[in-house]
């Protein structure tokens, strides 16, 4: 049997007790594609279509289903995410509304960039605390701790990226910005743009943490050069940054850089190959850790969000 037949039963009886139905009222339950870290099925249930989210291998170590799971609510009472359905903090798959005709979104169509920011402000703004907290430094420590001492054969820059990212942390906190609930996986295929709206998906890496974070995340997954990231954070604040301000947004795309690059190689060591997004983060983390450090300390306290 191929794999999804080994796990098929045990989808249908995860579905059939989520939506209240018979799990011979389960159909059309079919592959829909492999992301990043999960792989998703598409199955219809009393006439509606929807989509189950089955964890990817590995996951269980970097994951917390249970902040995801608290994030998943938040994002559905703000209006981010219209899809969400139900989601077990224990076992972590996801049942979610299936949007017909969806794509991700265009980060080339600097519109749905703005929505995409305005979005990133609601989330910032809104006055709720996770009992769950996102460090993405910490994060990475812990990948790296996963890792074996030939994780990161063929890159040998790689010390000068780690401690370029203890820096980039210094640079990070040193303002001392309030946290706030961060999604943290804020990109491009996280966006749905379809049925008239723009979903927010995959609230797998949310927590409680510094804006920033979904700024660098975003930045740090695009082809974007330095112009088009300062262009993405006047979006964000409405008006030009303050130095600090670049500097600390800037810094942070290349901590999330190095973060999501330390990711990959946890992945392939996994048997899980992510494909040209390793070199792009690992690419980014120098572009963009280099340009934060280069910029120098700007007077303390002046602007930070």
């Amino acid at each position: 049997m191929n794999a999804l037949e080994d796990i098929r039963p045990g989808i249908c009886a995860n579905i059939a007790h989520a939506l209240g139905c018979a799990p011979g009222d389960i159909s059309a339950l079919e592959p829909l594609g492999d992301g990043l870290t999960n792989s998703s099925y598409l199955f219809t249930a009393a006439g509606d279509a929807y989509v189950y989210r089955h964890p990817g291998e590995g996951t269980d170590a970097i994951i917390n289903r249970q902040s995801e799971a608290f994030s998943q609510e938040v994002a559905r009472k703000l209006g981010l995410d219209g899809t969400f359905v139900f989601e077990d903090p224990r076992e972590g798959w996801k049942i979610s509304r299936y949007v017909a005709g969806c794509r991700a979104l265009d980060y080339g169509n600097w519109d749905e960039v703005a929505a995409a920011l305005a979005m990133a402000r609601r989330l910032h703004g809104y006055p709720v605390a996770s009992p769950w907290e996102f460090d993405i430094y910490d994060e990475t420590l812990k990948i790296l701790g996963l890792l074996d001492a030939d994780a990161a054969r063929g890159f040998p820059d790689f010390a000068e990226l780690a401690g370029r990212a203890a820096a980039l942390d210094a640079v990070v906190k040193q303002g001392g910005s309030a946290k706030c609930l961060c999604h943290n996986d804020f990109y491009q295929p996280n966006f749905l743009v379809g049925d008239g709206c723009i979903h927010l998906i995959d609230w797998e890496y949310s927590g409680m943490g510094n804006y920033a974070n979904d700024l660098g995340v975003f930045i740090c997954c695009s082809s974007y050069g330095l112009p088009e990231a300062r262009r993405v954070l006047e979006l964000y604040f409405q008006r030009p940054p303050t130095a600090e301000e670049e500097r600390h947004c800037l810094a942070s795309v290349g901590l999330a850089s190095f973060y999501w690059f330390v990711w990959a190689l946890y992945k392939e060591a996994c048997g899980d190959p992510v494909g040209s997004w390793l070199q792009l983060w690992h690419d980014n983390a120098q572009v963009f850790g280099s340009e934060a450090l280069s910029a120098g300390a700007s007077a303390p306290g002046d602007g930070l969000r």
